[in-house]
């Protein structure tokens, strides 16, 4: 399906919900995150639906205006605010990538729409374009075939790329975008002469300091990114329980590849994620140890297993582990289906999504794996994460997450789910 094929995204009320949240915004710190979930969320909604229909009204505005309106609120700087903060995306890695990732769907959508686009001065398409190269050298730091660092570019959160997807999946998402904005030759141009302290300064210059602070916080990171070389992540109690491990890498001065792909390919570097995003067989009571299975707390009706029980498409999430062994969780299951919605919603409005086998089979496993995610969020869901029993449900967990702003991208834009294995 097109973007010329997709008529009125998303309705009315919503999108009134989704233009009146505020800009969203972020905060650079070494070693901490601060993100602002339905904001951002809401803001990518708003540009998915302003690429379909720029001059739809909504609060007395048009979508394409509110769109620039709260993008242009974080290029746009003058410096620090009172604690010392701008607004940019901090662009460290790692579970940032939770909001980053909307981010730059939303700065690609912009690009494609020439009546958001328009709204931008030379200096703010400059701007735009310093936040996803930005993001772009920290998703190939992260993420590269060559690169195999047990850090982020503030040099003391520890990430590993061999996490699971809930952690993962929001900076491999990011170079797709980055790949569709600047095309792949002119980003790999730009990795292939990436000069560190050239760029800080242009950061600098643009008042970017929530970058410039974690990507000086750590004077190994600039070798690292320009030559490569060994590193060896602090250690300390949590978050930084797994520290000690030595990390070795090219830099970032190489064509980016991930599991062998290159930036020319985004539909296949998507596909790669996609195919573990959905990769279980539905199953709603899974054995931890001995008696301890997790169920539905059944806060809607009496049931006892997911409608789609033994269909394949189950998010990664519900059947997987951790340091303390089996995991099964309703929240780390919507913490990757979060992003990677807002990555395929991109894909389809811009009309990237191939309508081929592989296309017709996400979508399937797709339909499936978010059907069971949102009817194990409404009944709620006892699960089992880093040792313990986790009691979560779509209120409670879920919406202070911007989930009212995720679901939608499904249901508005892919097929449905398919009929019921379980009545």
């Amino acid at each position: 399906m097109a973007a010329t094929e997709t008529k009125k995204p998303f309705s009315d009320e919503l999108l009134a919900r989704a233009v009146q949240e505020k800009a969203p915004r972020w905060k650079g710190t070494p070693g901490q995150r601060y993100r602002e979930m339905p904001e951002t969320f809401a803001l990518h909604l708003t540009a998915l639906a302003a690429h379909v229909e720029p001059d739809r009204k909504i609060a007395g505005t048009t979508l394409a205006a509110s769109t620039a309106e709260k993008i242009l609120s974080f290029l746009r700087s003058n410096g620090p605010d009172a604690d010392g903060f701008t607004r940019e995306p901090e662009a460290y890695g790692g579970l940032g990538g939770w909001s980053h990732n909307a981010a730059a769907q939303t700065l690609l959508l912009a690009k494609r729409t020439p009546a958001i686009w328009g709204k931008f001065t030379a200096d703010d398409r400059h701007r735009a374009d310093l936040v996803m190269r930005a993001l772009a050298v920290a998703g190939h730091f992260g993420f590269d075939d060559e690169n195999d660092y047990p850090v982020l570019l503030d040099g003391v959160s520890i990430s590993y790329k061999s996490w699971n997807p809930n952690i993962t999946e929001g900076y491999v998402d990011i170079l797709v975008a980055a790949s569709l904005y600047f095309g792949a030759d002119e980003l790999n141009a730009f990795f292939a002469t990436f000069d560190f302290d050239r760029f800080v300064g242009e950061l600098k210059a643009a008042n970017f300091l929530n970058i410039v602070r974690g990507w000086t916080h750590t004077p190994a990171i600039r070798e690292l990114l320009m030559k490569g070389g060994q590193f060896t992540a602090p250690g300390g109690p949590p978050p930084l329980k797994f520290g000690g491990t030595i990390g070795y890498g090219a830099g970032v001065r190489r064509p980016f590849t991930y599991r062998g792909w290159p930036l020319s390919a985004p539909w296949e570097i998507y596909r790669l994620q996609a195919n573990v995003m959905f990769s279980k067989t539905v199953r709603t009571q899974i054995t931890i140890n001995g008696e301890n299975r997790s169920r539905l707390l059944q806060h809607q009706t009496k049931a006892v297993l997911s409608p789609w029980e033994g269909r394949m498409g189950m998010c990664y999430e519900f059947e997987t582990t951790d340091w303390d062994g089996l995991r099964t969780s309703l929240t780390y299951a919507y913490e990757g289906v979060m992003v990677h919605l807002g990555t395929a919603a991109t894909l389809r409005v811009l009309g990237e999504w191939r309508d081929d086998a592989a296309g017709r089979d996400i979508e399937r496993r797709m339909a499936v794996g978010v059907a069971d995610l949102i009817f194990k969020a409404k009944e709620g869901y006892r699960g089992w994460s880093q040792g313990r029993e986790r009691l979560n449900w779509l209120e409670q967990d879920l919406q202070p997450m911007g989930s009212d702003y995720i679901f939608p991208l499904w249901s508005e834009l892919f097929p449905p789910a398919p009929e019921p294995s379980v009545k």
